[in-house]
């Protein structure tokens, strides 16, 4: 069983520009790169998720009813 620290790893292969990946490699080291990697993904995930979230925040609830009459007359 694993626990929210010991999270399951998965190996994937992915392209980088060559600046970005070896800029990153300076920064922390090629040991802890995936790391860094995967705490970025992570940071980019949650602000795509409160992005979307503002997003439908936004949203005037009224929109909901005009889309909604609109399928039903559809």
């Amino acid at each position: 069983m694993t626990t929210s620290r010991e999270q399951a790893r998965g190996k994937y292969s992915v392209t980088l520009t060559a600046g970005n990946a070896e800029r990153a490699k300076e920064k922390v080291g090629p040991k802890a790169f995936s790391a860094y990697l995967d705490r970025a993904l992570q940071n980019q995930l949650v602000a795509d998720g409160m992005a979307e979230y503002a997003r439908l925040r936004a949203k005037d609830p009224m929109d909901d009813l005009f889309d909604a009459t609109e399928a039903d007359a559809a």
